[in-house]
């Protein structure tokens, strides 16, 4: 029964909802559709973004940690193979081998044996950098070598005594790596050193008649893979066969790397470290039997991610491609009153103002067909008056523009022409109208759009002697040409322009004499010019709207923006100009490509 009620009841609330959205407003219909379509392209693209993000990281991450612990391996098993191979020279050396045998048999004395020992194993130190140094000891645990450091005292008494004695016999003429040579030296530097350890026999008996000690520091190890850690901003650790920290680039608690090392399975985890998630990765190195762990950021991956970044674009396409389905919708369902709407103003521009006909509801359609009814009949009324009215407003427009093309600059020189004739000063009235004579066949050029630089900074030069004729002593101008830039060409009248604005609204308006400077430098490919002058100068908000061709006043920025424009043209650039400005003055900067005239 209730069930009933409940369903019975919908039918009327749609009704009720249907009428309520016929009668609301275009915009709101819009809005609406929009807005469920858009929230719905919006959590299906994130959940499928998320999915692939995801997905590419964790990939990306775990290839380049691979790619990480396989280049640092390598660096390692150079560096140690070079230490094993120098250490078969030194063993079979016949320095070494006599030297230790004649010792040991009592035939030459400690000293005598050390000076050649120490002298020969000397040359390897300086040829191996990253050999920190080498020890050898006889069957009478006398000590031989060279070291960077000062020379290290034993803690033991008999080099037979070492932890790993036993191990560096049973290699049988092979070596054993251990960490800071099993702790025999008595070492107040604090450095961390590997070292490779082997029995010294002789070459003929095969009797063991010493051991070899090559220690490695473990700046050497840190170097020879510093640049791959930079990369992509990981920490690695160095585990020996008993999983003592051999090196430690890693800033986090050792305590994270516990799983790895107890679970031979297992070659990465990701963990969460201070907020940030981190793979956590170890490559267990067979041929010595040890572990390298590397911990990599995924958040300095996703920095240079660019398959995230298509499928963002990707995204963006398809939601792009729902609202355009939304559109369709809407126009579908507002489009036939809005076309005959369309219908019949394309009928008034023909001249036929007949009234529209739409069958439309209490919104905007129905209130814009009424509303255009009534006008029509008001055109019908005042046609004649308004096309009388558009013929006046044309002409006073047309004789406006003519009035605004007039060349100002021309008629202002011949009233300081006039004026200067006047007061008798005929050297002036000469100086001036060879200035004039020059200013105007150099920036004719001939009917040419381009001229050199050279003949361009000409024009500049003539402008402003005019210039300073008419206004006196207003305004000094500096010239800083590089001449290696004159032959190359450039749109007539760009620094003309350039000067006049720094004249008229830099230096006129602080009221007392200023100067502007011309500057050209020939950089290569590029050549800078610029007018800067020591004036009022801009704020910020000015310099943007010029570069944006924003700015509401016409005659103070037409000098610039026509500059701008046709430098854009010519040369195909977004951004030719740069305003640099305070309130001591301004600086115009132009930097064009260098194009010699031909």
């Amino acid at each position: 029964m209730d069930n009933n009620l409940s369903i019975s009841g919908v039918g009327p609330v749609l009704k009720k909802i249907k009428n309520i959205y016929r009668n609301s407003k275009i915009s709101t219909k819009i809005m609406t559709i929009y807005s469920a379509i858009l929230i719905l392209s919006v959590i299906l693209s994130g959940f499928i973004y998320q999915k692939i993000y995801n997905r590419t990281l964790s990939e990306k991450v775990s290839q380049v940690s691979v790619q990480t612990l396989h280049s640092i391996s390598s660096n390692i098993f150079s560096m140690l193979d070079n230490a094993k191979n120098l250490s078969k020279v030194i063993l079979a050396s016949n320095e070494v081998q006599e030297s230790l045998k004649e010792t040991n048999a009592g035939n030459i004395s400690y000293a005598d044996a050390e000076r050649i020992i120490n002298t020969h194993v000397s040359r390897f130190i300086e040829a191996f950098p990253f050999i920190s140094s080498i020890y050898i000891f006889d069957t009478q645990n006398q000590r031989y070598g060279i070291d960077k450091l000062p020379l290290k005292s034993l803690k033991i008494n008999d080099i037979t005594d070492a932890s790993w004695y036993q191990d560096a016999v049973d290699a049988r003429g092979g070596f054993i790596l251990r960490l800071n040579a099993g702790d025999i030296y008595e070492d107040i530097s604090g450095q961390q050193y590997i070292s490779l350890i082997r029995v010294i026999n002789d070459i003929y008996t095969q009797k063991p008649i010493g051991i070899l000690i090559l220690n490695i520091s473990d700046s050497s190890f840190r170097n020879s893979y510093r640049e791959i850690l930079s990369e992509y901003g990981t920490d690695i650790m160095i585990l020996d066969q008993s999983n003592n920290i051999v090196v430690d680039f890693s800033e986090f608690d050792s305590s994270y790397v516990s799983r790895l090392i107890e679970n031979e399975d297992q070659n990465s985890i990701v963990e969460k470290i201070n907020g940030k998630n981190y793979l956590i990765s170890i490559l267990r190195m067979q041929k010595y039997d040890w572990s390298i762990i590397s911990t990599i950021p995924f958040e300095e991956l996703s920095k240079e991610s660019y398959a995230f970044n298509t499928a963002a674009l990707s995204i963006l396409a398809f939601n792009a491609f729902l609202m355009f389905l939304g559109s369709l919708a809407v126009s579908k369902m507002i489009s036939a009153p809005i076309k005959k709407l369309l219908d019949s103003m394309k009928g008034v521009e023909k001249g036929e103002f007949e009234k529209v006909n739409i069958d439309a509801g209490n919104d905007e359609i129905g209130s814009l067909r009424d509303a255009y009814n009534i006008m029509i009949e008001e055109i019908k009324k005042l046609i004649n008056k308004v096309v009388h009215e558009q013929k006046v407003k044309r002409k006073a427009e047309l004789n406006v523009l003519q009035a605004q093309i007039k060349p100002h600059f021309l008629y202002n020189t011949f009233d300081a022409i006039s004026s200067l004739a006047l007061m008798g000063k005929n050297d002036q009235v000469y100086k001036v109208m060879k200035f004039l004579g020059s200013y105007y066949r150099v920036s004719l050029s001939k009917g040419s759009e381009v001229i050199s630089i050279k003949d361009e900074v000409e024009v500049v030069r003539n402008y402003a002697s005019i210039q300073q004729v008419r206004y006196g002593d207003i305004f000094d101008i500096h010239y800083d040409i590089d001449d290696r830039a004159n032959n190359y060409k450039i749109p007539k009248l760009v620094l003309q322009p350039l000067v006049e604005n720094a004249l008229y609204h830099g230096i006129k308006p602080k009221g007392e004499k200023g100067n502007i400077t011309i500057h050209v430098k020939y950089l290569g490919d590029f050549i800078e010019l610029s007018v800067e002058d020591d004036g009022v100068g801009m704020d910020k908000g000015t310099i943007e709207q010029i570069l944006n061709n924003e700015v509401k006043d016409e005659i103070k920025s037409f000098g610039l923006k026509g500059t701008i424009e046709r430098l854009k043209i010519f040369y195909g650039i977004n951004n030719p100009v740069t305003i640099e400005s305070s309130e001591n003055g301004t600086k115009v900067i132009i930097r064009i490509p260098a194009k010699e005239v031909q």
